[in-house]
C-alpha cells in the first residue's frame, strides 16, 4: 500500500496597517507592519465520484490539488450552510510548468478560488483519485497604501510604486528552513524577457492584499518554493504588490526586483525560462474578462519601466532568448504572454489578445532620456513662487500643462531627473502633491536633496550561526526609513547562538545588526555588541551515494519509524513518527549521507514520510530497480527538496 500524507500547518494571525498617502508636502516616512501569519489546513481523502470537504467559514481562499491523473476533470462547489450548494465550476489547473526548475511531479495542482464564509466544499472528479487535499486558507488583513498608479500616462519611466512585501504582510520565515537558510537560493541575471502572466483567480476581489498573501503560501508552503514566483502582481485597482524577494530596500527605496549590480533576481513563473526573466501577474481570470483600466495602465506602466531599464525593445518578437545556466533558447516576443512558452491559457485570452497594442503603448511611454533614477526617491524644496508642470511624449512633444502659484515654501519628492527631447534645461519628475505625475524645470528656486547614505550590509548565502553572550537582548523590525516598527526583548540565562542571515546598517541608527532567522528573535534585527562573534560558513555539502531518477520504490516492513527534516546543518527541523501494521512501500529519490548524522538516509518523496528523511534499518529495503548512478555533481539542495524543512528550491 501507499502511505497516506499527513500535513500539518501552523495556525496564526496577525493584522497589516494601513499606510497613508501625503499630499505636497514631504512624505512622512511610513510604518511597515509585522508579518501576516496565515491560518492554513489541509483535508485529505480519496474521491472516487464525489466527496464532500468541511472548512471553516473563516476561510478566505480555498486551494485543491491531487495525485495522479493529472488529466482528471475536477470541479468544486460551496455551500455556506450544509445543504444548498453552488453550481459546479470547474478547476482551473495551475501549470506544472510553473514554479522554480525542478524534477517533475505526479502533483497537480488547481488555482486558488477565494471564497466568504463557506462551511462545505463539494469535489467532484471524473476519475478516482486517491489522495486529492483542500487546503483552506485564512489570508485576512486590512489593505495597505493604495499605490495604483492609475489609468493615466505620462513618458517618465521611473519604477512606478510598488507596495512592499513588508507593507503586504508577506511572513518571511516562509522562505527559510530551521537553520535560518534560505529554502530557494536567489539568482541574479540580466533581464532579456518580460512575461505577463494571471493569476486565474477571482475577479472583483474584494481583498487582493489577502489573495497576494494567499498566493503566497500556496507557492512558499503547499506548492513547496518556498517563495512566491512571481517578480510582481497588480490588482484591479492597478495597485502593484513586490514578489519574488530580491533583497532589502532601505531610506524608502521602491522594490525593484534586483540587487545592487542591477541583476534581476530569477522567479519562479515559467519553468526552464526563470533565469534572465521578469515576471508580472495579473490577479484575475482574464479567460472571463478583460484586465480593468487601472490594472491594464500599471501593466503598461511597469512593463515601460522594465524595458527602459533593461535596453529591452518591446515591441521586438524574434531575438534570441538564452537561459544563462541551462543554456535553453527561445525566440519569444520581449513581451511575451506565459502561453507562448508553455501549453497553458495564461495570461487569459482577453488579455493575451491585448499584448499586441500593449506593446505598443510601452513603447509609446518608454525612454531612455540621459538622467537619472532616484531610488529612494529625493526631496525638491521650492521656494515661495509660481511654478509649470508639464507632461511629454516620449518624443518630448508636451502633453498636459499645470501652473500653481506657492505663497510659502514647500517640498515634494523626484523619483528622477533628465534631459527632455527638445525641451532646454534639467528636468525633475515629480511624484507627490499636486504635481504628481508631471515634470519640473529645474531653476534657482528648486532645490534637489543630497542622496541618503548607501547601505552597507554583508549577506550571507546561508545563514551563519553568531554566538551570544548571556543577557537581555532587544530585536526591532524597522520600516525602510529605520524607523522602528516593532520590538522584542529576550533573557539569555548563559550564552547561546543565533542564526544570522545578514550584517547590515539600519537607516539613521548606530551600528551594525544582524538579521535573525532561527531563535526567539527571528525575524528581527539585533545590534551588534561586544562579546558576539560571528561563526564560519557551513562545511561542504556531502554528495549524495545515490541518486533515483525515476524515484525507486523504497519497501518498508511492519513497525514504528521516524522521519526527520534537517537543515544543511544537520540540525533538526521536524520529526513525524507512524506506526505501521503491515508492510508498505514509498518512494525514494535519494540515499545519502546527512551533515552531522550518522548512518545513510533516504529521502522520501510521497506518502506518509513526504519530504521526510528514513534512517537505513533492517525494516527498509530497497526494490529491484535500475542501478542508480552515484552522482559527482549534485547538491544535496537540489529541485528534489533535500534538506528543505518546508519545501523545495
Amino acid at each position: 500500500m501507499r502511505l497516506k500524507a499527513l500535513i500539518l500547518r501552523p495556525l496564526a494571525a496577525s493584522v497589516v496597517g494601513s499606510l497613508m498617502l501625503t499630499t505636497l508636502a514631504p512624505m512622512a516616512p511610513r510604518a511597515e507592519p509585522g508579518p501576516v501569519k496565515l491560518r492554513a489546513a489541509e483535508t485529505t481523502a480519496a474521491v472516487t465520484d464525489t466527496h464532500d470537504f468541511d472548512v471553516s467559514p473563516d476561510a478566505t481562499h480555498v486551494a485543491i490539488h491531487w495525485a495522479g491523473h493529472p488529466d482528471a476533470i475536477v470541479s468544486t462547489s460551496f455551500s455556506t450552510d450544509g445543504s444548498t450548494f453552488s453550481e459546479p465550476e470547474t478547476v482551473d489547473v495551475e501549470d506544472s510548468d510553473d514554479g522554480p526548475d525542478g524534477a517533475p511531479t505526479d502533483e497537480t495542482y488547481g488555482a486558488l478560488i477565494r471564497v466568504d464564509g463557506v462551511r462545505d466544499v463539494r469535489v467532484h472528479t471524473d476519475q478516482p483519485l486517491a489522495k486529492l487535499t483542500v487546503l483552506a486558507l485564512n489570508a485576512a488583513g486590512p489593505e495597505p497604501m493604495p499605490l495604483g498608479v492609475g489609468a493615466d500616462a505620462d513618458a517618465g519611466t521611473a519604477l512606478p510604486g510598488v507596495i512592499s512585501r513588508a507593507a503586504w504582510g508577506a511572513d518571511e520565515s516562509l522562505r527559510f528552513d530551521a537553520a535560518g537558510d534560505e529554502q530557494w537560493t536567489r539568482e541574479y541575471f540580466p533581464v532579456q524577457k518580460l512575461v505577463v502572466h494571471h493569476t486565474a483567480g477571482r475577479n472583483a476581489d474584494p481583498d487582493p492584499a489577502a489573495t497576494v498573501r494567499a498566493i503566497y503560501y500556496y507557492h512558499a508552503v503547499t506548492r513547496r518554493w518556498a517563495d512566491i514566483g512571481y517578480n510582481y502582481l497588480i490588482d484591479e485597482a492597478g495597485r502593484v504588490y513586490e514578489g519574488r524577494y530580491a533583497r532589502d530596500f532601505w531610506n524608502g527605496a521602491t522594490p525593484s526586483s534586483d540587487n545592487k549590480a542591477g541583476l534581476g533576481v530569477a522567479a519562479g513563473h515559467t519553468k526552464y525560462y526563470n533565469q534572465g526573466t521578469l515576471a508580472i501577474s495579473l490577479l484575475g481570470n482574464f479567460d472571463l474578462q478583460a484586465p480593468t483600466a487601472a490594472a491594464h495602465a500599471s501593466l503598461v506602466r511597469m512593463l515601460a519601466w522594465a524595458t527602459a531599464k533593461y535596453h529591452i525593445n518591446p515591441t521586438a518578437s524574434g531575438q534570441l532568448y538564452v537561459n544563462p545556466v541551462s543554456g535553453v533558447t527561445g525566440t519569444q516576443p520581449n513581451i511575451a504572454g506565459h502561453r507562448d512558452y508553455a501549453a497553458t491559457s495564461c495570461p487569459g485570452g482577453y488579455l493575451y489578445a491585448q499584448l499586441p497594442s500593449i506593446r505598443n503603448e510601452v513603447a509609446a511611454q518608454a525612454n531612455t532620456w540621459p538622467g537619472e533614477i532616484f531610488n529612494p526617491q529625493r526631496t525638491l524644496t521650492f521656494v515661495t513662487g509660481t511654478y509649470t508642470g508639464r507632461t511629454f511624449s516620449s518624443s518630448g512633444a508636451i502633453t498636459g500643462t499645470k501652473t500653481i502659484a506657492l505663497s510659502g515654501p514647500t517640498s515634494a519628492l523626484t523619483d528622477q531627473s533628465t534631459v527632455v527631447p527638445t525641451q532646454s534645461g534639467l528636468w525633475y519628475s515629480v511624484t507627490t502633491g499636486g504635481w504628481a505625475r508631471y515634470w519640473i524645470q529645474h531653476d534657482a528656486g528648486i532645490t534637489l536633496s543630497a542622496a541618503p547614505s548607501p547601505q552597507t550590509r554583508v549577506g550571507y548565502e546561508t545563514a551563519r550561526p553568531v554566538s551570544v553572550p548571556a543577557g537581555t537582548y532587544l530585536g526591532y523590525r524597522f520600516d525602510t526609513y529605520g524607523n522602528i516598527t516593532a520590538s522584542k526583548s529576550t533573557t539569555l540565562a548563559a550564552g547561546s547562538t543565533i542564526w544570522a542571515t545578514g550584517k547590515s546598517t539600519i537607516p539613521n541608527r548606530a551600528g551594525k545588526w544582524y538579521y535573525v532567522t532561527v531563535g526567539a528573535l527571528e525575524g528581527y534585527w539585533v545590534l551588534g555588541v561586544a562579546g558576539m562573534s560571528l561563526g564560519a560558513a557551513p562545511p561542504p555539502l556531502p554528495v549524495p551515494i545515490a541518486v533515483y531518477s525515476p524515484p525507486r520504490e523504497l519497501l518498508i516492513s511492519a513497525g514504528t519509524y521516524t522521519g526527520r527534516r534537517f537543515s544543511q546543518y544537520g540540525i533538526n527541523a521536524g520529526t513525524y513518527t507512524a506506526t505501521l501494521t503491515g508492510p508498505a512501500s514509498a518512494p525514494t529519490s535519494r540515499y545519502s549521507t546527512l551533515p552531522g548524522q550518522s548512518g545513510n538516509w533516504y529521502y522520501i518523496v510521497d506518502g506518509t514520510f513526504k519530504s521526510y528523511w528514513l534512517l537505513e534499518s533492517p525494516g527498509l529495503k530497497l526494490a529491484p530497480g535500475p542501478s542508480p548512478s552515484p552522482s559527482t555533481t549534485d547538491s544535496i539542495f537540489d529541485s528534489t527538496g533535500w534538506l528543505s524543512g518546508v519545501g523545495a528550491r
